[in-house]
């Protein structure tokens, strides 16, 4: 209820609490939310045939867009703008002999479906606020600028997908657990201990654990790890340290991560947090 009033993350106002009230009772963890598709397949039904299949071809694109980027954050590659990957190359004003086909392209053909693929089902689906439609021009050697058409999945434009296909989203861990890349790190400074982490530490881990960090600029990280010198030193090299709150979280949640991430190594991990 704070959390909804304030309009922040449930994990903002349990982090918080958990820090101000260290010997009270463990809050239960919040149930999951459930997203009830009403409405949706209504949407999918005023679809014809064609128009379900651009639908669901450009999804199926989108969907694999969006595991590539989130294997690519894991591996910390550059972080893209997802609104630049998010609009996808539809059709190129040009040969296929010469430009082949996009990946869309592809997954018509797969269905049945081999126009160029910019036409009148496309304008349906924007018409009805599922995809957005971008026009543009892009040079290619040996052929000059060419007309592009460029899509991208709305939000209720997936939601229809999802609930017209059967396609679960990813049910995240309940707040105020971590997913499963932020736990690996999480697991990686506890088990250096006092030695630390080298300070280095890649990708945007930090953004979403180190105190004094954001994800997103406008809520704070987890504060569960700190980059400073060991303890004992005052100068060379800085490290990354578990925080009070950080050895907290694991003695309240370590069997939590357990049954929730089995594939992670957590043996000589202490679930105590003396």
């Amino acid at each position: 209820m704070l959390a909804h009033v304030y309009r922040i993350p449930d994990r903002v106002v349990m982090d918080a609490w958990r820090r101000s009230r260290p010997k009270d009772p463990l809050p239960l963890l919040p149930a999951p939310r459930v997203r009830q598709p009403a409405g949706k397949l209504n949407a999918w039904s005023s679809l014809n045939d064609r128009q379900r299949t651009y639908l669901t071809c450009i999804f199926r694109q989108d969907q694999e867009a969006e595991e590539e980027q989130r294997h690519a954050r894991h591996l910390s590659a550059e972080r893209r703008p997802a609104a630049e990957w998010r609009r996808m190359t539809l059709a190129l004003s040009a040969s296929s002999d010469a430009v082949g086909y996009t990946r869309i392209q592809e997954r018509l053909r797969a269905a049945g479906v081999h126009d160029p693929g910019a036409g009148s089902s496309v304008a349906a689906l924007e018409r009805r606020g599922l995809i957005f439609v971008y026009r543009d021009r892009v040079y290619i050697d040996g052929l000059g600028d060419l007309p592009r058409t460029r899509v991208e999945m709305t939000r209720p434009g997936r939601a229809v997908a999802r609930a017209a296909l059967g396609v679960r989203r990813e049910a995240g861990p309940p707040a105020p657990l971590l997913s499963s890349w932020l736990w690996k790190i999480m697991v990686r400074v506890a088990r250096a201990g006092t030695q630390g982490v080298d300070g280095s530490l890649a990708g945007r881990g930090p953004h979403y654990l180190a105190v004094g960090q954001s994800p997103d600029g406008r809520t704070p990280s987890r504060g569960f790890i700190v980059l400073r010198h060991p303890d004992g030193v005052t100068h060379g090299p800085y490290r990354w340290f578990l925080t009070d709150s950080g050895q907290y979280h694991i003695a309240d949640h370590l069997d939590a991560y357990r049954s929730l991430y089995p594939g992670i190594d957590t043996e000589g991990i202490n679930g105590s947090s003396d």
